[in-house]
């Protein structure tokens, strides 16, 4: 598990927020991601959250030298102002980019000194094939799969376009039909967008996050310069949040 990256590198910690008592974790969190915790129904949820608030704030920590509590995020949407955007990490010396995701358990957090990047994971059972969220050209490759594989299929695309979107800050304010990627396993290619960035520009890369799950990391790397590596933050997540419990 690498703690320094260096400006060419990119690197992923998966971890799983099931496995240990993540309210736990609270204690580095900001007021304004506890409220944002709070106002999850759902418990599964609300762990979710937590973990990849902390899992952001204790890696970022790392980079910069500092406390978990006292890494600078932001995260207002540039819609409505509310802080639900893409994070974004202040006061640093050199750019961090930073991007998070959860999924049936799952958490994903990812940084990169170099360039911006949008990470995206999804629980396999838990994702509904919503053709309208397909550009035709993808539709017809989904089909074109035996029928065991279309869910994954589907995630693979629905990943890949998150990743791209998330990666320059649009989110789904852009139709995610709009955006087309390649289908298959591999390669991950973003093909077409609506956007003024050249796909050409947007590297995507297939994730590992564990049995029944499908993720992509997206880049915006056009000289594909940067190297991307991945692993599991379970144990750290867990190990804390059992000597926070005892130490209270």
């Amino acid at each position: 598990m690498p703690i320094k990256l260096l400006d060419d590198e990119c690197h992923i910690w998966w971890a799983d927020a099931q496995e240990f008592p993540a309210e736990a974790l609270r204690a580095d969190l900001s007021a304004t991601e506890i409220i944002r915790a709070g106002r999850y129904r759902s418990p599964a949820a609300r762990r979710q959250f937590v973990t990849a608030c902390w899992l952001l704030r204790t890696m970022a920590a790392r980079q910069l030298g500092l406390a978990p509590a006292e890494v600078q995020l932001d995260r207002r949407c540039p819609d409505c102002g509310r802080p639900h955007g893409k994070p974004q990490i202040l006061g640093t010396r050199r750019p961090l980019h930073a991007s998070v995701s959860h999924s049936g358990g799952r958490v994903a957090v990812a940084l990169c000194p170099a360039v911006p990047i949008g990470v995206d994971v999804e629980a396999v059972r838990d994702v509904p094939i919503a053709e309208a969220a397909l550009a035709s050209a993808e539709l017809a490759a989904l089909r074109s799969l035996p029928m065991r594989e279309h869910r994954a299929g589907f995630a693979r695309a629905w990943v890949r376009k998150e990743a791209a979107l998330k990666a320059t800050g649009h989110g789904l304010r852009i139709p995610p039909d709009k955006v087309i990627v390649s289908v298959a396993e591999e390669p991950a290619e973003l093909l077409d967008w609506p956007l003024d960035l050249p796909s050409r520009s947007v590297r995507l890369h297939t994730l590992a996050p564990g049995y029944g799950y499908i993720g992509a990391i997206a880049l915006l790397d056009e000289s594909r310069s940067v190297r991307v590596s991945e692993s599991d933050a379970t144990r750290l997540c867990s190990s804390y949040a059992e000597e926070f419990t005892v130490a209270a």
